[in-house]
């Protein structure tokens, strides 16, 4: 049942003609007859019977005639709410991310990409890795950072890396005076650990008891702040991704020889779904950040 159909048919039941109907519609009076009978032969019913003066509506007609106006206008509102959704696309951006992801980025990271693009309204969104994958399942967003694994053949890989875990410590710490270090290194000091990714978090712990070492403090991803304090001013070891806007006058990286362990960082979107405008240019700055970022390392 097409809603050309439904038009036809309202249009027949006003007229109470297909002669005068057909003249109003712009079509021929056979190629109306015809789109009716197709729609009593698809409904099983009788929708007219001709009189002498055209025709009148039978008991089915008369019960399609009751939910036809409805059917139009729900059919008009989701055309209107689907071509909403896509002028909002073009100006708009939803990520999701995974919680503490933004603290091992540059500080300026979703700044930048505003001020770059004032004409983008940029909304983010955190979750869980499980909540983030059902998020993006559920059309809560168009593109999903994350730190960790998901299996889903929904969906489309857009970016990936797994890169290196790096000491992270103050200046001062004495452990700063060596260029590399091992994790047995860790055994008579103090470690906070940011659990942003609880398989990785999980495989630290166990390789950092293996060494003799045991974190004193485990926080939540969100909690990058509160961990920051404890490095700079309490002599507290950490683990973060390199590089990171850092305060370079009182914090230093120091990679490490012997840990087995890396973080996966990955860009996804639903696969069959074309992003908008707006969207790829989102994609596009991410790549270009982490391609930068990576460039960055190498050289240091």
């Amino acid at each position: 049942m097409d809603i050309k159909q439904i038009q036809y048919f309202l249009e027949v039941s006003r007229m109470g003609s297909f002669t005068s109907a057909a003249k109003k519609l712009y079509i021929s009076a056979p190629g109306l007859v015809k789109s009716i009978e197709k729609l009593e032969e698809e409904l099983g019913v009788r929708l007219f019977v001709r009189t002498r003066s055209g025709v009148c509506l039978t008991p089915s007609g008369n019960e399609l005639l009751r939910y036809a106006p409805a059917y139009l206008r729900q059919h008009e509102f989701i055309l209107s709410q689907v071509r909403r959704v896509q002028e909002v696309r073009d100006t708009r951006v939803e990520v999701l991310m995974t919680w503490g992801l933004m603290g091992f980025f540059p500080s300026d990271f979703l700044s930048s990409f505003v001020r770059m693009n004032p004409d983008i309204q940029l909304t983010t969104r955190s979750y869980t890795l499980e909540e983030c994958r059902e998020a993006l399942l559920t059309y809560r967003g168009e593109v999903a950072l994350y730190f960790g694994k998901l299996q889903e053949p929904s969906f489309e890989m857009l970016f990936h890396r797994e890169a290196p875990l790096y000491a992270l410590m103050s200046r001062d710490h004495p452990l700063a005076a060596h260029k590399t270090l091992s994790l047995s290194d860790f055994a008579r000091h103090k470690l906070v650990l940011l659990n942003n990714d609880s398989g990785v978090t999980q495989s630290l712990i166990g390789e950092l008891q293996e060494a003799g070492c045991s974190p004193q403090i485990i926080l939540d991803g969100m909690e990058w702040t509160q961990a920051l304090e404890m490095i700079s001013s309490d002599g507290y070891v950490s683990f973060c991704l390199f590089p990171r806007d850092l305060n370079r006058e009182n914090l230093v990286v120091r990679p490490l020889r012997d840990l087995k362990l890396t973080v996966k960082f990955s860009m996804v979107k639903l696969r069959n779904v074309t992003l908008s405008a707006a969207e790829q240019r989102f994609v596009d700055y991410v790549i270009a950040r982490m391609n930068k970022s990576k460039q960055k390392e190498t050289a240091e």
